[in-house]
């Protein structure tokens, strides 16, 4: 009635007698209500339709995903605009107790004005919560941005989302996969046990970042994403 666009997300019909993904698709609504944060997407209403399915109504993005504008190209400048704003988006992300387990340049869109913000949380896993549901996330998050901790079913906390973060750099800078592999099982063992790839010459400057994010062990990489964000900052 206001004219506002917007995106209506519906459950895969396939899925919809399923009640884990039924819980998992409806908690979604109230992880992102606890944000609250203008990197994080905006979900108007959630309902059920007429016949007992479930939606969000959520803000419809014209700038379309980042994996749209990785295929058309970017700079290392732009890389690296792109990256302080997913640092603090993150930050927001952790701050609120959530840690998103999902991370990936499709579930990251843009507005008109260019600000990017996060979503998709239907695998997040909240901090303070004991639900069965965030530990079967872990199995199900996208191969090529899971990290090392995930591929070995261990405990994900935001330092996971920092080591997603340098799989999306690295595209970014690239154009191309930190690992390659004809399987889950083939990714998996290279984030657990693959050598850290090399830029290009005229991108080594970026290397030290890089290796700080995609380290192997929690404890190398950057400890929050607000050390991500004053780190590229200064």
């Amino acid at each position: 009635e206001d004219g506002l666009q917007l995106v209506l997300k519906v459950l895969d019909p396939r899925l919809r007698r399923d009640e884990n993904f039924k819980a998992r698709f409806m908690r979604e609504y109230r992880i992102i209500q606890r944000i609250h944060d203008e990197n994080v997407v905006t979900i108007f209403d959630q309902g059920f339709t007429t016949d007992g399915q479930p939606y969000l109504a959520m803000e419809y993005f014209p700038g379309g995903d980042l994996q749209s504008r990785i295929r058309a190209g970017l700079t290392s400048m732009t890389a690296l605009k792109i990256l302080m704003q997913i640092a603090r988006a993150l930050d927001a992300v952790h701050t609120a107790g959530v840690v998103h387990r999902d991370l990936k340049p499709q579930n990251i869109m843009f507005r008109e004005n260019n600000r990017l913000a996060i979503l998709d949380f239907g695998l997040a896993r909240e901090l303070d919560a004991t639900s069965t549901l965030t530990q079967k996330g872990m199995v199900m998050a996208t191969p090529l941005y899971m990290s090392p901790e995930q591929c070995l079913g261990q405990p994900h906390d935001p330092r996971g989302d920092l080591y997603a973060t340098g799989v999306i750099l690295y595209e970014m800078l690239t154009g191309e996969t930190v690992y390659t592999g004809e399987n889950a099982s083939t990714l998996a063992f290279q984030h657990v046990h693959g050598a850290i790839p090399r830029l290009p010459k005229r991108l080594a400057g970026y290397q030290p970042l890089l290796d700080r994010l995609l380290a192997k062990r929690p404890e190398d990489r950057f400890q929050s994403a607000r050390e991500l964000f004053a780190y590229v900052a200064h």
